[in-house]
């Protein structure tokens, strides 16, 4: 009998990530030819955003350190070896986080919050499938989260300490999360005006949701990303003046 997966477990960062909105929107495309038209897009935008990231990894990146995803319905899983003997500077669960800081942006774009956990831990997982206890922990993260944002394990945020970085924060809940809206992923960064113009993108875009007559909880959401992304706009410019 051949197995689809062979189960050989590994230390790898995990994360699990839900875009937030996509249930309403399949519920509304089975009548709506409009919704139908936004899914598709949705749909197109979730199964093609790592691998166009991936094309920006540089070719002197082994392949076996690239975090290898898997994507269904509204989910991207996303994982990575925690360590690498051949490069002592390599750390998978900072790569993870980056590749979230990424997807919070390429989905910003398109109109879509996301909501996730990462966790680390033992894990198998190939181009068929993913099993381990670090998988079922992200998984639960995002299902148990409240706020549109990507948060870390007790695993995960142990590992992170000391590395200083605003690539993860601690938000008023005293939750570390990922920071999702750090100015340093946005694209084309280095162009004069670019960060404030995406900054002012998202404010529009969360103002609109918010005034869209959205479910309550939906809302609660926009406003809390609001709030978020104006203490982070702040933070920003700071680091930007220094």
């Amino acid at each position: 009998m051949e197995y689809a997966l062979k189960i050989e477990f590994e230390d790898r960062a995990v994360a699990f990530i839900d875009v937030l909105g996509f249930s309403s929107l399949v519920t509304s495309a089975a009548s709506d030819p409009n919704a139908l038209t936004e899914l598709q897009m949705l749909v197109d935008t979730l199964s093609s955003a790592v691998p166009f990231l991936d094309q920006g990894v540089s070719k002197t990146v082994p392949v076996h350190l690239i975090p290898e995803h898997t994507y269904i319905s509204d989910s991207i899983i996303l994982s990575a070896p925690l360590k690498d003997d051949a490069m002592k500077n390599y750390n998978g669960l900072s790569l993870v986080v980056m590749r979230c800081i990424q997807l919070t942006h390429h989905f910003l774009k398109a109109g879509y919050l996301l909501r996730g956990g990462i966790s680390t831990g033992k894990v198998c997982h190939n181009k068929s499938n993913i099993v381990g206890p670090a998988y079922q922990e992200a998984y639960e993260l995002e299902h148990k989260g409240s706020h549109p944002c990507i948060v870390l394990s007790e695993s995960a945020k142990a590992l992170w300490k000391g590395y200083g970085s605003r690539m993860c924060v601690v938000n008023e809940d005293n939750i570390a999360m990922v920071n999702g809206l750090h100015d340093y992923y946005i694209p084309g960064n280095t162009e004069r005006g670019v960060i404030e113009m995406a900054f002012n993108e998202y404010q529009a875009l969360a103002t609109q949701r918010i005034n869209g007559q959205l479910p309550e909880k939906a809302e609660a959401k926009w406003k809390w990303f609001y709030d978020y992304l104006a203490a982070e706009r702040s933070e920003a410019m700071k680091w930007a003046i220094a």
